[in-house]
């Protein structure tokens, strides 16, 4: 419903639902300054702003020719900012809407989206009927006007007729494939030279236009008309992978790219700004693009918004301004869930286009909130990696890497992520290369099938076992491979009763990667541990170096716990500390320069004589051996417990008292109590206390041991069978006896 984007021939202007504002030129977008809690401050103010506008009788008036049409865009703004449906302000606005006549594209389209959003079964009739309406209004040419009367179409008009087609297909509305061909053939053939769209069938190309253009190529993407993919037989659907390559789209995209600002409506400069960046939102949450050229699309125009909005909490004209704000921020700040890797410059990459989007909006709010996914390039940063807590790689074939793409991918595991692979309709090239790249990049941890009792068939709905197989590194498996088809089972979403079972067992694989952590911010900035190049390989002066123990077993579980150890004793203790660790052998002749040792690992293990003999004289000359049983696993406290008999024959192992000065923090932190992860609780519901074991030589502590995981929570990432100390805890407790070791 675009302002005044129309002037008609005849020389009458016609004035539409959005204001002609020209308003103040505003200062130059600066993307960098913009943060998520801002984003969630302006989108209250916003919110409460429309909300103290409301007429009492459900509806906001404003002052355009649609009636209705303010109240369905308010509405559907605030839906989308997280306004409960069952309000009392929503429930009074959806009662104006539902007995709204069907006259207008724009409000009949609007309708269609609020009423499919709020209660799709409810208002199924409505929905019915406005579509019906939207189908019947489509003119000879392919696209829409006004009203069902005809006349000249325009591309504003086009593009909400088209989303209101489209939410009505997204809950089971049947729309005649005839709708999108007409509509497909129109948009295409009114698209400029430059790749992009005019207001009508003729004229220059502009911003708002070109992305409305691009979006309606990327909706009736969505439908059947747009892939051949049919069916699935004998684990592969056929078609899969067979698209038309959209060069229109491509072009569309590119002009986006070349000519976005998020300040001004390209090519119409302060002329609807706050309708062009609706438009981008869509183009970017529909296509899963981050950037359109080099412009973080999301980031830019929320740091325009947050600096533009006024002390009211409204955006330029009001009501329609600020609903059209708030539906760019609260639709585009949804965290992301899933990126999809695009490893290829060809099409191998993504047979199935919209497999992503389609489990995404499967998974809905079902892991606490909506969320978004987008495509990462392989060159992207590994900080633009880490963006999303799911790494999504398909395709017919494997792509050949060599070591440093695959110690990359590696570098994303070690920092939390978790990479799903699946062989799209089950090829045994993908199959084939997916085995060969697992031992080449995790050598020393085999692919196996995982059981039918592993947490990923069970994490949100019980489910079948799947074929599906792991990589567990650390406390998790944290790659998981899908040998059998799921992309094709998504792409489609209707195939009777394994479509079904597919989106379920997408969800239980996202919940399993998230675990209980909170999505991160689309705003945040990632930061990848400080392991800094520069440092020295000997510590200067007096500064201090850990060493981890390099041992038979999974020695490094948590590869940057003591990373996280350094930074949190460096900023809290003010102690001097090198953050790049050294990996050592405990027969090193480095072992003489390493004062203190940490050793860890999930499984049994076994030292040499000549390595037990050269921990035990470390010891004994004044060093100190900091272990613990990562994950709580009973294994490696079994391995590490006899070991210690055997090595140190005249002394022993023993429970540190309550009133010990580590827990004291005598120096550090005091730790009278501390708190356990649920399945220490689940052992034990009432423990609180610090536990520790330590080994003294010569009335010195010599070694402290915890059969309690504290590198996880060094680490950071969330490990749900982890027997240990949350976070903030275990980096105070470890902490405390490092600066135990240092003053005693």
């Amino acid at each position: 419903m675009h302002p005044a984007e129309c002037h008609c021939r005849c020389g009458n202007r016609v004035v539409v639902l959005v204001a002609c504002l020209l308003l103040g030129l505003p200062r130059p977008s600066a993307a960098q300054d913009v943060t998520g809690a801002q984003v969630k401050r302006a989108i209250a103010a916003g919110v409460r702003a429309l909300k103290s506008r409301q007429s009492p009788d459900g509806s906001w008036s404003v002052r355009y020719p649609h009636p209705g049409g303010g109240t369905c865009l308010v509405t559907l703004a605030l839906l989308q900012a997280g306004e409960p449906v069952a309000s009392r302000q929503m429930a009074a606005a959806l009662d104006q809407i539902s007995n709204l006549a069907d006259q207008r594209v724009y409000v009949v389209s609007l309708k269609i989206m609020v009423l499919a959003q709020a209660d799709p079964d409810r208002y199924r009739r409505e929905i019915q009927a406005g579509a019906q309406w939207l189908i019947k209004a489509q003119t000879k040419a392919g696209l829409w006007s006004y009203t069902q009367a005809g006349g000249n179409f325009d591309h504003s008009n086009s593009q909400f007729a088209l989303l209101g087609l489209h939410a009505a297909a997204q809950v089971g509305v049947h729309i005649p494939n005839v709708v999108w061909r007409r509509a497909q053939t129109a948009v295409l053939r009114t698209q400029n030279r430059d790749g992009g769209w005019p207001y009508r069938s003729r004229g220059s190309s502009y911003g708002s236009m070109t992305a409305a253009g691009v979006g309606d190529l990327i909706i009736l993407g969505h439908t059947p008309v747009a892939g051949r993919e049919r069916g699935f037989r004998n684990g592969k659907a056929p078609g899969c992978g067979k698209y038309k390559v959209n060069k229109p789209l491509l072009n569309g995209l590119n002009w986006l790219g070349r000519h976005f600002r998020a300040d001004q409506n390209p090519q119409r400069r302060r002329s609807w700004v706050h309708y062009w960046l609706y438009a981008v939102e869509r183009c970017g949450i529909l296509s899963g693009r981050r950037s359109f050229g080099h412009h973080d699309w999301y980031r830019e125009g929320a740091a325009h918004l947050v600096r533009t909005q006024g002390l009211a909490g409204t955006w330029g004209d009001g009501v329609v301004d600020t609903a059209f704000a708030l539906l760019f921020l609260a639709k585009g700040h949804k965290p992301l869930l899933i990126q999809k890797l695009q490893w290829s410059d060809d099409d191998a990459w993504n047979p199935d286009r919209h497999d992503a989007a389609h489990l995404v909006s499967f998974v809905g709010d079902k892991l606490g909130e909506p969320t978004a996914w987008q495509v990462v390039d392989f060159d992207a940063p590994l900080e633009d990696w880490l963006a999303a807590p799911l790494l999504y790689m398909q395709g017919h074939r494997f792509p050949v890497r060599n070591a440093d793409q695959r110690a990359k991918i590696r570098d994303y595991i070690e920092q939390g992520g978790t990479l799903l692979a699946e062989a799209c309709c089950g090829h045994d090239e993908f199959r084939a290369g997916f085995r060969r790249f697992a031992a080449q990049t995790f050598p020393e941890v085999p692919l196996r099938e995982l059981d039918p009792g592993h947490p990923v068939y069970h994490t949100c709905d019980d489910a079948d076992p799947y074929g599906l197989m792991g990589i567990d590194l650390g406390c998790r498996t944290s790659i998981i491979f899908s040998p059998n088809d799921l992309s094709c089972l998504w792409e489609q979403g209707d195939v009777p009763r394994l479509s079904e079972r597919g989106f379920k067992l997408g969800l239980n694989i996202a919940a399993y990667a998230v675990g209980r952590r909170p999505l991160r911010d689309r705003l945040d900035v990632i930061t990848l541990p400080t392991l800094r190049e520069d440092e020295p390989a000997l510590p200067p002066g007096d500064a201090l170096r850990f060493a981890q123990v390099v041992h038979d077993g999974d020695w490094r579980p948590d590869p940057h716990a003591l990373v996280r150890l350094a930074e949190f004793l460096r900023d809290n203790a003010r102690l001097d500390v090198v953050t790049r660790y050294k990996p050592l052998r405990l027969t090193a002749p480095e072992l003489y320069t390493s004062p203190i040792l940490f050793m860890t690992g999930h499984y049994d293990f076994h030292l040499s004589e000549e390595e037990r003999t050269a921990l035990a004289a470390h010891l004994r000359r004044g060093g100190f051996l900091f272990a613990e049983a990562c994950c709580g696993r009973a294994a490696f406290n079994r391995s590490f417990r006899a070991m210690l008999r055997e090595t140190f024959r005249n002394h022993v192992l023993e429970r540190l008292p309550p009133d010990h000065t580590i827990f004291r923090g005598e120096p550090g932190f005091d730790l009278e109590t501390v708190r356990y992860k649920p399945a220490v609780l689940r052992e034990e519901p009432d423990l609180t206390e610090p536990r520790l074991w330590g080994l003294e030589i010569d009335g010195r502590l010599a070694l402290v041991y915890s059969p309690y995981a504290i590198g996880c929570g060094l680490e950071g990432h969330v490990c749900q069978d982890c027997r240990g100390l949350v976070g903030e805890d275990a980096r105070r407790l470890a902490a405390n006896v490092v600066l135990h070791a240092l003053t005693h």
